[in-house]
This record gives structure tokens, sequence and C-alpha cells, in this order.
């Protein structure tokens, strides 16, 4: 593990990439800069984090000091930079040794910032005072589990850095991530070491599958293009649920302030267990488009539940929805998107059906019941979870888009006839059955683009390389979709 060494650090970095089937030549910055700061980036944060909306994060070597936040501010037409100190966001010591090899450093973005650097990489300074272009996706890992592998060595089989690239030249305003950042989640098998042969595997003795090495492999390194880039809204996965990807999602992701030890194993006798995956705290965050016009993005964590049946824990996972709803009641000049990561009314193939049993498309049945009568307010709602690009359309709710064709083993690419029933999800409570749906299970992410109409976008599908295979648009809480190619 690394401790406090630039040459250790170094080789981490070059094993990694050797991994990722990534040559050293194609990693955005030199390796001495990869040895000291190894990632930097901006993310949208409640306005209970700062007036600015942004949090700064840095991840350094374990024993490396955090770097300073290089803030050039505007003040009365002259241009002044601030030193600002970066403060650790400490791992939870039950993940040790997952986590020793890295420090995360985090500050908050002041208001008035034009320009930021962390250890001379450029880092968002401050939330896009006019949206012109969204870039949306989830679903981001190289899959790795016992029973099956994705080739985590092959871009085009792998294509979390093709996505990066393509969306960083897109120029988006911000980024929203809809959850699933990690998925490496065991140890290559030994028969397909040429698929995923040097990728971290879990720590031994640890109730977790993720480390600060599978983050790199996973996150930082292919996600590089984009962090310099675009100021970066996120929500929770189930891959980053608490037994799973969890330590590092709060380590590395989450915006919030103390929320650090969300998913600190716990002792239990003389062994350690997996805490348990219960819902964060709903918040928003605005984004704004003209003086008279902005976005409500109402951020809901739904890592846990289950997806095939209704249990006790959508009674857990309700007032989540409830304070989602207050957040986007309405007002004047405001639309409101609901993302969360687990879709709401997303269906799955059926070609995961089992001979003998029956077979019901919808999934994500726990978040469907909590959320069920707390929709009315939002014009869109955005997810992942299914491994496809997906909209679905109910009568009298708010359309639902499904990106999770962000980079991890695509579903199955036939079976998607329309439902010719919604989800029930309690006693006389049962979603309506769709009146459309269109599903393209390729490789990509969205671009979107607000219309002069207030809650009117238009929305580009494009695959890895930025052509584009698809197009929808929402109007009036409806959301229509169609192949380009």
């Amino acid at each position: 593990m690394i401790r406090g060494s630039g040459r250790v650090a170094t080789i981490v970095v070059i094993a990694i990439l050797a991994a990722l089937g990534t040559t050293t030549a194609a990693y955005s910055g030199d390796l001495n800069k990869a040895a000291g700061v190894m990632a930097a980036y901006s993310l949208a944060a409640p306005q209970s984090e700062g007036a600015s909306g942004l949090v700064a994060r840095a991840v350094v070597p374990s024993g490396s000091t955090c770097p300073t936040l290089d803030v050039t501010m505007s003040q009365g037409g002259a241009a002044a930079t601030h030193h600002l100190d970066m403060h650790v966001r400490p791992a939870p010591v039950t993940t040790m040794p997952a986590f020793a090899s890295i420090t995360v450093c985090s500050a908050t973005m002041p208001v008035g910032a034009v320009k930021a650097e962390v250890d001379g990489r450029t880092i968002p300074a401050h939330l896009p005072t006019r949206i012109d272009r969204l870039a949306m996706f989830g679903d981001t890992g190289c899959r790795i589990v016992e029973t099956e592998v994705q080739d985590c060595a092959v871009p085009n089989e792998w294509p979390l850095s093709l996505i990066s690239q393509s969306i960083a030249s897109q120029r988006p305003d911000a980024v929203i991530f809809s959850g699933d950042f990690f998925y490496r989640e065991a140890a290559c098998p030994v028969a397909q070491q040429d698929q995923c042969g040097s990728s971290p595997p879990p720590v031994a003795g640890l109730p977790i599958t993720d480390s600060a090495y599978g983050w790199i492999a996973d996150v930082l390194l292919p996600m590089t293009p984009l962090f310099s880039e675009v100021p970066i809204v996120v929500t929770r996965g189930n891959h980053e649920a608490c037994y799973r990807a969890g330590n590092g999602y709060f380590l590395l992701f989450d915006p919030r302030s103390g929320t650090e030890l969300t998913c600190a194993p716990v002792k239990v006798g003389s062994g350690l267990a997996a805490a348990p995956t219960n819902p964060t705290a709903t918040y928003a965050i605005d984004l704004h488009m003209t003086d008279t016009r902005t976005l409500r993005l109402a951020i809901v964590d739904s890592a846990g539940g289950s997806d095939t049946e209704v249990t006790s824990f959508a009674t857990q996972q309700r007032p989540e929805y409830a304070a989602a709803a207050a957040l986007a009641a309405p007002r004047a000049g405001r639309e409101s998107w609901l993302v969360t990561h687990r879709p709401l009314y997303g269906f799955v193939s059926t070609d995961f059906g089992k001979p003998g049993k029956s077979f019901d498309p919808w999934t994500s049945m726990d978040q469907a019941a909590a959320a069920y009568g707390l929709l009315d307010n939002y014009d869109l709602v955005f997810s992942s979870h299914v491994h496809l690009a997906q909209s679905v359309q109910l009568p009298g709710l708010p359309g639902q888009l499904v990106l999770g064709n962000g980079g991890t083993l695509l579903d199955p690419a036939t079976g998607y006839p329309l439902p010719t029933s919604g989800a029930k999800v309690g006693t006389g409570k049962e979603y309506p059955a769709p009146s459309w749906a269109w599903v393209n299970p390729r490789f990509g992410y969205a671009m979107a683009y607000p219309n002069a109409k207030t809650g009117s976008w238009r929305l580009a599908m494009l695959d890895s390389t930025g052509r584009q295979f698809g197009r929808c648009g929402i109007n009036d809480r409806k959301l229509f979709c169609s192949n380009t190619r």
C-alpha cells in the first residue's frame, strides 16, 4: 500500500494503468503529478455546505499533506489569488487497510471564484450561471464478479474512458451522475486474467468490496477527462451500498461534510460487519438557466431496498421522497427533476425471466412503493440502474429517463415488450400501465438542452464516441424518444 512514497504511488498508478489497458502516455497528466495529487474535481453541494453550492476534492497518497485550493477572485475589476486550506475527510478506521493508501481532502469553494486550481490542476470554480447543456449518465464501472467478467482491458468493451473524453469534448455546463460508480466486486478469475488480470481485488477480511485502488481503477483514472471541465452532481447507487462500495462513495464523492463514516463497518464480537444501508437525507441542487428560470434537482438516495418485492424498507425510504416533493414544490420559473439511482418505473428484459416462474418486468419495487403518490411536482424522473438507455411514460406522471449505459456490462439487446400493467406496490396501490416506452441497449450518455419554454427540453442520446443514436423531448412532463440510427 502507498505510505507517503511518491515513487510507490507512481508504481501503483502504472500498474493500474496496465490493468485498464491504458498506456502511461495516454494518461492526461505526467506521472510525477499523478504521484502528488492523484485526482481533483468539483462536486455540486447543497446550500448547507456553502453559498457557492460547490466543494473541491483532491485525492493524494497517504502520508502526503493536503494541497491548497488556489482560487482566483474578481475584486473590483482586479483579480486576486487566495490560497485556501483543504481539510482531510477521514476514512473510517474499520475500513483499514482498504483505504489506508490515500488521503481525501476537501474545501468549500468561495462565492465569486472565477478560477480554481489544486496543485496546478484546473477544476471548476463555480456552478454555471447559465445552463445551456447538461450531460447525464450513470452505471459506469467494469463488472467483475465471480460468475461474470467484463473485458476491462478493451475500451470498446468497457468504454468509460471513451465516454468521459466524449462528454468533456461536448463542454457541458454540468454533469448529472445517477449512481453506480463501482463494479470491481471480486478478484479476477484465473481463467480470465487477460480481461482483468491486474484489477485490484477486494481486501480480504473486510465486509466491503471496495478499496482505494479499486476506486482509482474504476473511477478516478477513467473519469479524469471530466474532472477539469465540469462540476458533477452525484447520487448514490446500489453498488455504493454499505456492504459494497459505500465507504469509497462517502469518502470520495458525497458532497456533504460529516458523511464520511456513514458506511463504516461495525465491530461485531471479534470481527466486523457491514453497516446497514439506510437512506441519507434528501437535498436539492439548483442550476440556473436564465435570471427567471431555474432547474431544481431533488436528490434522493435509493441505494437500499428490494428490486423484486415491496418490503418494510419502503416505509423507511418514504420520508425521503416526501422531503424531495416538498423541495420541488411548484414555484414560478422553477422546474424540477427527481434524480435517484433506482428507476421508479423502469423495466427489464424478459430474458431475465426464469422457466416455470412468473416474471414481473418492473424493477425497484421498494422505491416505487416509497415514492407512490409523491411525484406530481416533477417534470422528469432521472435514474440509471438498468443497463441501457430507456424512457418510459405513464399516464399522469412525469416521464422516466433511465441511463444505465455509462460503461458497465449492458443488459440484453432483446426482450422489452411494453408492459401491459403497472407495478403493484401495495393494497390498492398500482401504477398505471405505460402508454409508451423506448429502449436502446447501447453504451453512451445524454446531452440535454433547454428549449425556450419552461419545462421543455431536447436530448441527444450519444454513444461512447459522441455519435448520436437517439433523440428525446420533454414537454409538459411527457418524455418521448426515438432512434436516429
